[in-house]
């Protein structure tokens, strides 16, 4: 009867006490470390998103650069050449935001729709495209520009043109004689999202552009250096 007693006395006071101290401490550790682990992942994945958009933004331009001036348009054994404007790259230094129109022709599109006029603009620190049909016949026209939203969060387009005799420019404008060989192309943008430990405070660009990163906010940049054939002057017939 007595060790039936002793086993039906339960737990004292000071157990329970025990006990609910060690369990909220369990508790404790467990929400921190959700809490931390989710807040790992809200970064990473702020910041993947950051990379993949001006990636995706240097893709693109790069890829317009490239085409510049390209005046042929092939399929199979067709071959069409059209004329293109006097000057098939401009553009403007916007400091670190500049501004681009250019001109190309592409065999992925029919005959009527080859040539194509892109431009690039800012709406604050959205960058913006325009490609739009320039095709008349057999020249390329210059209608007007339709932007659309291309991404967010960038803070910088800027570009250094690298001209034929060795001098740079800031914009597409080289010697008489000479034409504008390649472009060192800076792309940099800010996370959509806040992180912690955003990292660097500020960001330079190709011109030597100073960008602050906007508070709590994750920063990248991207330079890259493209070349560009279609420029060169055709020879003297």
């Amino acid at each position: 009867p007595g060790r039936w007693k002793a086993m039906r006395r339960g737990f004292t006071l000071v157990e329970v006490l025990v006990a609910m101290a060690i369990l909220v401490v369990v508790l404790a550790l467990g929400v921190r470390y959700f809490a931390a682990t989710g807040e790992l992942a809200r970064n990473t994945q702020g910041r993947n998103e950051l990379q993949d958009r001006v990636r995706m933004v240097m893709q693109v331009v790069t890829g317009d650069l490239q085409m510049a001036g390209a005046r042929y348009w092939n399929s199979g054994s067709q071959n069409r050449a059209y004329g293109l404007p006097l000057r098939p790259l401009e553009g403007e230094d916007g400091g670190a935001k500049d501004t681009l129109t250019l001109y190309y022709v592409t065999s992925l599109r029919d005959p009527a729709s080859a040539c194509r006029r892109v431009d690039y603009d800012f709406a604050g620190d959205t960058l913006r495209r325009s490609d739009v049909n320039a095709t008349s016949g057999s020249d390329c026209t210059s209608p007007s520009p339709s932007f659309q939203p291309l991404a967010e969060g960038i803070l910088a387009l800027d570009i250094q043109y690298q001209c034929s005799d060795g001098t740079t420019q800031d914009q597409p404008e080289c010697n008489p004689d000479a034409y504008p060989r390649s472009a060192k192309v800076t792309v940099a943008g800010y996370s959509l999202s806040p992180v912690t430990n955003p990292g660097p405070a500020s960001l330079t660009t190709v011109t030597h552009q100073t960008l602050p990163c906007p508070p709590g906010r994750a920063c990248y940049a991207l330079t890259q250096e493209v070349l560009m054939p279609n420029l060169k002057p055709l020879p003297a017939p």
